[in-house]
């Protein structure tokens, strides 16, 4: 009886052993260090020891899988014999004389006993309990993983050393713990499927991922937008100007907007009667203004205006005249959105006309429009919609001029100065396949 218990002990002991290094492999790979590290900064030794595994990943997958193997072996070894010789005793009833049948009668029982337990028990389950608390699991293996590892590190380096020469043999670079990370096509789908954040937070993270494309051209007002002062221009057509259009920064220029002096606060202006005497100047109170090309990459000029405390730039084209200008509402806009003030004219850029058909702007981006239609226009560049009607007509466009291109409709519906500013968009049906 005693060396039954024994036996079904080992049995049970290797199966558990099994599925702990199935938890640990699963936990590292699933865990993300950021779950870990708040708790290794206030000093907890597990998760301390937890961070190590998965800032080594590589080795400690290779420590799993050699333990995975060693138990499986060791399983297959001492199980199967121990619950064959268990079963023979119970057949010895159904008069089965031939010694041979008996013996794979009873291996075959306990082939399959050993294997429903170690799927089961060795394998499904703590599979499941990692991939559904990694954290916990992580912090659970931490220690004696660890003291695995440590054990055996000359048997797992040697293993390692060994599959890598295999894989160099072949022409295979190994796989490295860094390139365990999701893929920009991988993170859109896990923050569309991901059911805790709120739809603010998703669309800020989805924006982030495009932000680094953007430069600042397709967010800046362009030149012919600019709202800007003249240094030259009488002080009340100046505050004339300011008072119209209410926005708190202008730029300064002298001559034209090729030559952009400053740019002037309205605060500056109004905190003290100055604007009332008549020897009053623009540039008395101007600042310094910061050039930028049209071309620089949208989170640089972000960078730059956090840095210097700036919320407006001027951008200057490959010739070095006024392209227009971008604020910091401009670029934040990109991550968060439309940032509507109490000034601001509530004019959609959008507008629904059926579930096909669009009313839009047309300073809007090809990708707004690739996203509404689900389109796509194979644009080597992101540009403004009505430029993307320009490049394919090859000439200004008048109102009523209609382009089709990649299954969707154009339609100009307005034109103003050369620039095209509203555009009726519509989806076309799908030719049907000639069988």
């Amino acid at each position: 009886m005693g060396e039954l218990l024994f036996n079904t002990f080992i049995v049970l002991l290797f199966v558990l052993l099994n599925g702990f290094f199935v938890a640990a492999e699963f936990a590292i790979v699933k865990v993300r260090s950021t779950q870990i590290e708040p708790m290794a900064r206030k000093g907890n030794l597990r998760a301390r020891i937890a961070q190590d595994v998965v800032a080594h990943l590589d080795a400690y997958l290779s420590a799993t899988q050699l333990g995975i193997t060693m138990t499986s072996l060791a399983l297959g070894w001492i199980g199967e014999p121990f619950v064959k010789n268990m079963i023979q005793p119970w057949l010895e009833p159904f008069g089965i004389e031939n010694p041979a049948v008996v013996d794979g009668i009873a291996f075959g029982l306990a082939f399959g006993i050993i294997t429903f337990l170690h799927i089961i028990l060795g394998e499904l389950a703590p599979k499941s309990l990692a991939i559904q608390k990694p954290q916990a699991t992580t912090l659970a293996i931490a220690y004696p993983l660890k003291l695995f590892y440590v054990v055996f590190k000359p048997i797992i380096w040697t293993l390692n050393t060994m599959a890598n020469l295999i894989l160099h043999t072949i022409g295979i670079q190994p796989a490295s713990g860094g390139e365990l990370m999701h893929s920009e096509e991988e993170l859109r789908l896990i923050l569309s499927q991901e059911k805790g954040t709120t739809v603010t937070s998703r669309n800020i993270a989805l924006n982030a991922m495009d932000f680094r494309r953007k430069q600042a051209r397709h967010v800046m007002i362009p030149r012919k937008e600019i709202v800007a002062l003249s240094a030259t221009a009488s002080a009340k057509k100046n505050l004339d100007n300011i008072r119209k259009h209410k926005y708190s920064r202008f730029p300064v220029y002298k001559g034209s907007i090729d030559n952009v002096l400053g740019i002037v606060h309205t605060k500056d202006i109004f905190k003290t009667d100055r604007h009332l005497d008549p020897a009053f100047k623009l540039e008395m109170v101007y600042r310094d203004v910061t050039f930028l090309p049209e071309t620089a990459p949208l989170e640089k000029v972000l960078e730059l205006m956090l840095q210097k405390k700036m919320h407006m730039v001027m951008l200057a084209d490959e010739y070095g005249g006024t392209a227009g200008l971008v604020t910091l509402e401009n670029v934040l806009e990109e991550l968060v959105g439309n940032i509507q003030d109490e000034f601001d004219r509530e004019t959609p850029e959008i507008v629904k006309i059926n579930e096909n058909e669009f009313l839009v702007d047309g300073s809007i981006t090809t990708n707004d429009v690739e996203r509404l239609l689900g389109q796509e226009f194979s644009m080597k560049d992101i540009i403004s919609i009505g430029g993307f009607i320009i490049e394919q007509l090859g000439h200004i466009p008048k109102k009523g001029e209609t382009l089709r291109a990649n299954g969707t409709e154009f339609i100009v519906e307005k034109v103003e100065e050369n620039v095209v500013e509203s555009v009726r968009v519509k989806k076309l049906p799908q030719e049907k396949k000639k069988e």
